[in-house]
């Protein structure tokens, strides 16, 4: 008996045909756009990592907040170990002791870029008064308005004596003016309208920085670079910029500390003969840390030597603005 065989296909073999020659076209497309951008656009696709990126999370109120109970080195002039504890603060873990608490404000020279813990101004100062609970609330990138939210956030939970505000003098006024700042992350930004001062862009939208630092892995395609970029070109909220609330910013933070009974004291990484003759005129101490060391790149930080200084003189300006009772001595 002789069987026939011609003829036989299997019945849906036409029909995947045309589905696999798309999907090999689109995976050959962009194997040949991943390496093309790569080889020609290595450049304007390229992500620069900072403490930010590597260290931060997005925060609706505040724009940007370090990662709760990270670890990472970070380089900068220097390769430094920066350790988050449970609140996101690179330090000691909040304690309740009765000691009276000393709170630190700032940007990235508080935060301590370039600067391992031990090396910091606050760490010494704290080493050196054991009778107080020193806490640095520094964060890399911040203008005076959003270290004023965060002290709003934690004011209650941490009930300071006082707050040190560190001015940088090199970028906070610009910071204070614009609602996206540090290549591209966006924050909360301030207006003065007759002498009153008003909060804006919050929630914070999220920028395409914030992207990057939520999808590791995603990142690594040039072709989702690109994509993500487009995108955001598109449909990001454009860059702000108001008159600066600099003064309006530290005087409403003033008028805060004192219905709190709190002293506030203010640290200028450089002379600012302007917001000096403010302080003067509002009653603020302050001290000029222009003389600290700092390295010659990459920020231009405080070093190690820097950080002597600035905790020297921040100590003389606590020793003349806050003595503490002591109880007394039975006799």
């Amino acid at each position: 008996m002789k069987i026939a065989t011609s003829g036989f296909k299997p019945r849906n073999a036409h029909r995947w045909m045309p589905l696999l020659l798309i999907v090999t076209s689109l995976v050959v497309a962009g194997a040949l756009a991943e390496v093309s951008l790569r080889l020609f656009f290595h450049n304007a696709l390229a992500l620069a990592d900072d403490e930010r990126n590597l260290m931060y999370r997005y925060d609706a109120t505040l724009g940007w907040f370090p990662v709760e109970n990270s670890e990472r080195h970070v380089t900068g002039a220097r390769t430094i170990t920066a350790i988050h504890n449970s609140e996101g603060f690179r330090g000691p873990e909040h304690v309740q002791d009765g000691k009276p608490v000393i709170l630190f404000l700032g940007d990235s020279f508080t935060w301590g870029v370039d600067a391992e813990e031990s090396e910091r101004f606050t760490d010494k100062l704290q080493a050196r008064h054991p009778e107080w609970r020193i806490y640095n609330f520094g964060i890399s990138g911040y203008g005076t308005d959003q270290e004023y939210l965060l002290l709003q956030k934690r004011f209650d939970e941490y009930k300071p004596r006082v707050v040190f505000l560190i001015f940088c003098t090199d970028n906070d006024d610009s910071d204070n003016r614009w609602n996206m700042r540090h290549g591209g992350y966006y924050k909360p930004y301030c207006t003065v309208t007759n002498s009153q001062l008003s909060l804006n862009g919050i929630p914070v939208p999220r920028a395409e920085k914030v992207f990057y630092s939520e999808h590791q892995q995603l990142r690594r395609s040039y072709v989702v670079r690109l994509i993500i970029k487009s995108y955001f070109k598109l449909t990001a909220p454009p860059p702000l910029e108001s008159p600066n609330p600099t003064g309006p910013i530290i005087r409403d933070m003033q008028k805060y500390l004192t219905s709190k009974h709190t002293i506030f004291l203010i640290g200028l990484t450089h002379s600012h003969p302007n917001l000096e003759e403010f302080l003067r005129h509002f009653n603020i101490p302050y001290v000029d840390l222009s003389d600290a060391a700092r390295y010659s790149a990459a920020g231009a930080h405080w070093t190690p030597i820097g950080h002597d200084y600035v905790c020297e003189k921040v100590d003389a300006l606590l020793k003349a603005h806050f003595i503490e009772e002591q109880p007394a001595v039975n006799r």
